[in-house]
């Protein structure tokens, strides 16, 4: 056979080419006999020996040179030095060609080969060994295993596809349209056959499906995003957490108040006012007939949009007794003419004898205006002569009790229709005092009242008609009694959920562990749920049951809520301020409101079902607490929160068994709730007009009416306020006083303090604070109010700062002014008026002077230009000149400031009492030219 036809050298190797993972070339070799090969190779203990297995017997006469290895990669070049064959079964189940080699290799592959001799040293020329299949006459083998023992380190080579390019996915991507677009699209490429496009196809319906799940699922994830910060968030109740966590209370508004004056014919009627309510009709309401409303007329008037204000009880009162002789209430005037109850008063003298009777006027017969209402009383009558009886006191007033003093006619008129609806003012008395009146023996009241509550305005008393009638006017103004405090909000009924109360057994108390137990005890529980008029729930769940670590122990039941929060019914939830704590508190004070004080008008208790379900309300201990947050609550103390979401329903949520007590499931919880709040509760004058009482029958002619506008409703802070005053809140309220500014600061909350100034003095052994005040109303410094300041200072005092309050310096001024007067007016005219309006005091208007003690600030310098401007604005002035403007205790000069101004210390206060008595507290001389 020549040359050119020798049959092709096959090549040998480890890892030829393809790769397959199933060997049925092996099998073959087995069953077929006729060509041999290795199987596997085994690698002694001492790792230089090798145990070749073949598939078929050993060869006869293979020798070393017959036995290739080749690789490794940091000991290469391994030698064959002795080959046998080895038949030992015990030590394999075949027999093997024993292999022994020069050296040990290292954790690399090796190629172990079955060569022909004459195969030379290059690898890629060697040849089978004669009988040999060429793809078996290599196997590759490892001296050293760096997989554990107990792993199975063969490797596959399986055929590996090539992976598909993932698909192109649109990030921008946020609504139903852009998703419902995106999955049809990628639908095109996957199935281009399918090509339906009607909206009944189960294709478009599955589409449309994941379209609107990728869309909530987008805006889920868009939102957490969102309210995960106070200046993104968008959630009111968000927006609410993230504040409570920088310390800043999110206020939700608060109720109004108002007061109501109650009328009886005659007599006197004893109230109670728990189920007492007042309202204002609806709107567009017709023809609207003040006094009391059936039970039906008022559940009609609350489903038309009434507002409800209900009272206040006073001091514990839960009564009030209304007497015919307090609503109209004659103010003394000592039989004097032209009287007012001054601005700033204090103190009146009613007259404690009924008030007579108007009369209605006839009309002459000329047409003239009929004489005006004169309404005087038998005090007049007893001034003339004229016979009485002996006069009983009428009256039913005492400390406590509220008054408001109402003009109810025109001073300019008598008209009932001109009187000034602005002066009218509530006070509540501090002091009662029985007097009579030694000229005519008329019985009076001496009434007191706090000074907060004092006079804002003149109140006419008594006035004289312009001619040609020039008759008096008396009774221009009265006291009203019978006033009660009431708030804006309504308790309505409940809708309480009773479905699972009237089920019958074992068809609905699966989510409430152990209703069915509670309902065999108390059979008549759907009836009591009916009768509920307030809100209710039963707190889903299940039951678990700790697994028992020994015999016989007791296992561990627990009945985890799957749900605990809720939603109140109707909207919104009344926020009301808390009366304030102090005894006879006056009008200003009860008035006066902070919507951050406010809390919610709710009472809520919860518990087992059987403490809960009762007539009337639970017992104390099952009462839960509304609090600002839980972060203080304890793990059994039973509060939850109020939180208000942007619609203005109201959500409770409880705690988590750690940041307070957490309802067990089963548990019955009824919640009573007042409903309205905010600015609809400020209503106008003589609103309020209807009275209803759901416990009580009221008596026939009871009239109500509220002589001054209802306020205090405020509005819930909104969200963007929110987010403007929360970041800075901390800083708003300090709780130590560090700098000087900081105790001047704190000085001035004080609301008997005008201003006030801190100076830091070495004392010898530390810092003293010096603060000096300016009182607010005085001069002088009182030393109550000195000892107050100086307690409340206590608190925020730094360590090692010693602390004195001390009365500001007053520095007396010395000011001459020529002033230049009109030729057509006096003299002496215009210098009373311009010591009027230089004045300390008040002047005739009721207004501060220039240097009056209020209008005078701590280290405010006095300019010439303000004395000028103050003094041109007298009438008749034609000409002013600033001649002296000095210290009293400089040297006595025609002297004005360079720049105009007389500058004072920060601690110094301008003082000019002008009084001829006190020379030394500061002077102003006139010297006046031209007039007449």
């Amino acid at each position: 056979m020549s040359a050119a036809t020798l049959p092709p050298v096959l090549p040998i190797g480890c890892g030829l080419s393809p790769s397959c993972t199933v060997p049925a070339r092996r099998d073959r070799l087995r069953q077929g006999g006729q060509l041999n090969g290795i199987d596997f190779v085994e690698v002694g203990d001492d790792g230089v020996t090798l145990c070749v297995h073949l598939f078929g017997p050993i060869p006869q006469g293979i020798t070393v040179a017959n036995v290739r290895v080749s690789g490794g990669d940091r000991i290469t070049g391994l030698r064959v030095i002795a080959v046998s064959e080895e038949n030992e079964p015990e030590m394999h189940d075949d027999a093997c060609l024993r292999v022994v080699l020069d050296r040990e290799g290292d954790h690399s592959p090796y190629c172990l080969c079955l060569v022909d001799a004459s195969s030379g040293g290059d690898p890629a020329g060697w040849t089978a060994y004669p009988a040999f299949d060429p793809r078996y006459a290599c196997v590759g083998l490892r001296f050293r295993l760096d997989c554990p023992g107990d792993l199975d380190c063969a490797t596959s080579t399986p055929c590996v596809q090539t992976p598909e390019p993932p698909p192109e996915i649109n990030y921008l991507a946020k609504d139903y349209a852009s998703f419902r677009q995106l999955f049809l699209d990628r639908m095109a490429l996957d199935a281009p056959t399918w090509r339906e496009r009607h909206v009944p196809d189960i294709g478009i319906a599955l589409v449309e499906t994941m379209a609107y799940t990728a869309d909530y699922l987008s805006y889920y994830q868009d939102a957490v995003a969102t309210e995960a910060y106070l200046a993104t968030a968008r959630r009111r109740i968000s927006v609410r957490r993230h504040a409570r966590l920088v310390d800043y209370r999110m206020h939700e508004g608060c109720n109004a108040r108002a007061l109501v004056v109650l009328s009886v014919p005659a007599g006197e009627a004893t109230l109670d006012l728990a189920g007492l309510s007042l309202l204002v009709p609806p709107p567009g309401q017709p023809d609207v007939t003040p006094g009391v409303l059936t039970a039906d007329q008022y559940a009609k008037a609350r489903a038309q949009g009434a507002l409800v204000f209900e009272p206040m009880s006073l001091d514990g009162a839960s009564t009030i007794t209304i007497a015919a002789a307090n609503h109209a209430i004659r103010l003394h005037t000592w039989g004097d003419e032209l009287c007012c109850l001054a601005r700033g008063s204090t103190q009146a003298v009613l007259v404690d004898q009924p008030l007579a009777a108007p009369s209605t006027p006839a009309t002459p017969e000329d047409g003239s205006s009929p004489p005006v209402v004169n309404l005087t009383n038998a005090t007049n009558n007893a001034a003339t002569g004229a016979a009485t009886d002996a006069p009983q006191r009428v009256l039913r007033l005492q400390a406590g009790d509220l008054l408001i003093f109402e003009e109810v006619l025109g001073p300019a008129t008598g008209n009932l229709a001109d009187a000034d609806p602005g002066h009218r003012h509530a006070v509540r008395l501090t002091a009662v005092q029985p007097i009579v009146d030694p000229l005519d023996g008329s019985l009076l009241l001496r009434v007191s009242w706090d000074p907060c509550d004092a006079l804002p305005f003149d109140l006419c008393l008594s006035v004289r008609m312009p001619s040609p009638d020039c008759t008096w006017l008396h009774d221009v103004s009265l006291a009203r009694g019978n006033v009660l405090l009431v708030d804006h909000g309504d308790h309505p009924p409940g809708r309480c959920d009773c479905t699972a109360l009237c089920t019958p057994p074992g068809q609905g108390d699966s989510a409430y562990p152990g209703l069915a137990a509670a309902l065999a005890a108390m059979p008549d529980a759907c009836q009591r749920c009916d009768a509920l008029a307030e809100d209710c729930w039963l707190v889903p769940g299940t039951t678990e049951y700790d697994c028992c670590r020994c015999d016989g122990a007791v296992p561990d039941v627990r009945r985890p809520p799957t749900d605990t929060g809720h939603v109140l019914p109707g909207t919104p939830l009344t926020w009301a301020e808390p009366l304030p704590g102090d005894a006879n508190a006056p009008v200003c004070a009860l008035l006066a409101r902070d919507p951050r004080a406010a809390l919610p008008q709710l009472e809520v208790y919860g518990g087992a079902l059987g403490d809960i379900l009762l007539p009337g309300r639970p017992d104390a201990r099952w009462r839960w607490e509304s609090r600002q947050d839980l972060l203080e609550s304890g793990a059994d103390d039973r509060h939850f929160v109020v939180e208000v979401d942007d619609e203005g329903a109201t959500h409770l949520r409880f705690g988590d068994g750690v940041l307070g007590r957490q309802p067990q499931a089963g548990d019955f919880f009824r919640a009573r709730m007042r409903i309205g709040n905010g600015a609809a509760g400020n209503v106008g004058r003589d609103s309020i007009v209807w009275l209803a009482s759901s416990r009580d029958v009221l008596p026939d002619g009871l009239a109500a009416r509220n002589p001054i506008a209802a306020g205090g409703g405020q509005a819930a802070e909104t969200l963007a306020e929110v987010k403007l005053y929360a970041p800075g809140a901390f800083r708003a309220h300090s709780l130590r006083a560090i700098v000087p500014d900081d105790y001047a600061r704190f000085a001035a909350t004080d609301p008997s303090v005008q201003g006030a100034v801190c100076t830091m003095a070495w004392n010898g052994s530390g810092y003293e604070a010096d603060v000096m005040l300016d009182p607010l109303g005085r001069e002088m410094l009182a030393p109550d109010l000195a000892r107050r300041v100086r307690a409340g200072l206590e608190p925020y005092r730094r360590i090692g700062h010693d602390v004195a309050v001390r009365s500001a310096c007053y520095v007396p001024l010395r000011i001459v002014l020529f002033v230049c007067v009109r030729p057509d007016f006096l003299v002496a005219h215009v210098e009373a008026a311009l010591r009027e309006r230089f004045g300390a005091g008040l002047r005739s208007d009721g207004t501060p002077g220039f240097f009056h003690p209020d209008r005078l600030r701590l280290g405010a310098a006095v300019g010439v230009g303000a004395l000028m401007a103050e003094a041109q604005a007298v009438v008749g002035v034609a000409h002013v000149e600033v001649r002296t403007l000095q210290r009293m205790d400089d040297a006595p000069a025609d002297d004005v400031p360079d720049d105009g101004l007389l500058h004072l210390t920060p601690t110094e206060l301008a003082r000019v009492d002008n009084d001829p008595d006190h020379p030394d507290h500061g002077s102003i001389a006139f010297l006046m030219g031209g007039g007449r």
